[in-house]
């Protein structure tokens, strides 16, 4: 068990907290694999399109992941805070409250989502070339929900319950058997995107099993052991957690618009690089992300045991990352843009041109992202999801939709790029503002 309860200021050092930041940032980044690699092999061994449709049916997985992330974000952090007040029984409750309801409501909109499938997939940008693609890629994911769900909830929980390690460990397992999965599948099988969602699902299944696995032989503070649960916990965790909820349902929209946007100026090659542009910003939005979770449980601890000297101390170190990460950041995304792209689709192809380019410009929204992430993920862990929900809500479906509706029509394609990063300048200034919230 890695303890980072800490009794007073004194005891805080760097070295020490990086032993829960790094197999954080580590998960965090194993986490994106799921995507990334299906991403590569389809592209490499499938088609263009494929890839296309990856990325067309993505709203579908973000709006599952935002159920998740619902009771993950909002639910680990007040059973962290529980944990450092010595509440244990109340952070079971909140635990096994988080496992209940997120299956309930992740199962029954799923559901739902089968039901309109077909309409669903042409209001999310599928065109005759992709629409069976996309189908068949997105009942695999609906119908692994329970998997999907689960595993992103117990890789917070285990991480809570002070194993970063061991949630590092099971990301890390789920994603190596993700890659040996899509070699056999896509290269050796030519299953295609069958392969790709069947390989992504039993990666997750993978992580989701040592998970359950965590919690009957290796827990500390937390069990599967059933408490009684009230709908004042669960109406608590979601409220905790509306901002990463939020965040997953925005990008599902802009994800939608990005495309129909990106269709009407480079047709389907300009939503295949479009796809590898979010896939490779996972791998540097990941560090921003890991950075900020890796804190939050230390800091959850801190607050639920009102020690905010000790909450005070841990952010100092926070801001100093978040002045000198981004710029480190951005001049690797500039450099390493032709290589990233390289490893989707061959350099001679259109694709590859505007994946480049696009990268390089999408990339200024990393000297902005960082403290955006970390502002609202800080009040997450003090319990004050709803303000960071409000903020979020302001900054992707106020701010961003405006100046991605607004900006292609004056600057064309080089506009669709650059609407992450003013969208992320403006924020900046509501998240001073937001942060000068006492928490």
């Amino acid at each position: 068990m890695q303890n980072l309860i800490f009794q007073n200021d004194h005891e805080i050092r760097f070295s020490k907290i990086l032993h829960f930041i790094i197999p954080t940032y580590l998960t965090s980044l194993f986490n994106t694999v799921y995507t990334i690699i299906d991403g590569i092999f389809v592209a490499s061994f499938v088609s263009s399109n494929a890839l296309a449709s990856i990325n067309i049916v993505y709203p579908i997985v973000n709006i599952l992941t935002a159920i998740a992330l619902l009771f993950a974000t909002g639910g680990s952090s007040l059973t962290a805070m529980h944990i450092g007040g010595k509440r244990y029984k109340k952070a079971n409750q909140t635990f096994i409250a988080s496992i209940i309801a997120s299956m309930t409501l992740g199962i029954g909109i799923a559901l739902m989502i089968i039901l309109f499938l077909k309409k669903l997939l042409l209001l999310l940008g599928a065109t005759s070339q992709t629409q069976n693609d996309c189908r068949i890629y997105a009942l695999f994911w609906l119908l692994g929900t329970p998997v999907v769900i689960g595993k992103e909830l117990l890789t917070y929980f285990i991480r809570v319950d002070g194993s970063p390690t061991y949630s590092l460990i099971s990301a890390l397992t789920g994603g190596i058997i993700n890659i040996i999965l899509d070699y056999i599948f896509i290269k050796n099988m030519h299953l295609g995107i069958t392969g790709a969602a069947l390989a992504t699902i039993l990666g997750l299944m993978t992580s989701f099993t040592m998970g359950i696995i965590y919690f009957i032989k290796y827990h500390h503070y937390l069990s599967l052991h059933f408490e009684e649960i009230s709908m004042h916990t669960i109406v608590r965790c979601m409220t905790n957690g509306l901002s990463e909820f939020v965040d997953q349902l925005a990008i599902a929209i802009t994800t939608i618009v990005f495309n129909r946007s990106i269709l009407t100026f480079a047709q389907e090659d300009g939503v295949a690089a479009l796809s590898i542009i979010m896939y490779l910003q996972f791998i540097f939005i990941g560090i921003y992300f890991g950075f900020s979770m890796g804190l939050a449980t230390p800091l959850s601890y801190a607050y639920g045991d009102h020690k905010l000297k000790i909450c005070e101390h841990l952010e100092h170190y926070a801001h100093c990352f978040f002045l000198i990460a981004p710029i480190v950041i951005y001049g690797l995304c500039f450099s390493l843009a032709p290589i990233g792209v390289r490893c989707f689709v061959n350099q001679a192809t259109p694709v590859y041109t505007l994946g480049v380019k696009g990268m390089r410009i999408y990339g200024l929204v990393f000297l902005f992202s960082g403290i955006n992430i970390f502002s609202a993920i800080r009040l997450i862990t003090y319990g004050k999801g709803h303000l960071a929900g409000m903020l979020t809500c302001l900054r992707l479906f106020a701010l961003l939709l405006f100046f991605l509706i607004l900006l292609p029509r004056l600057f064309g394609i080089n506009g669709i790029c650059v609407t992450e990063f003013l969208t992320m300048f403006v924020a900046l200034f509501l998240t001073k503002y937001t942060s000068l919230q006492k928490s």
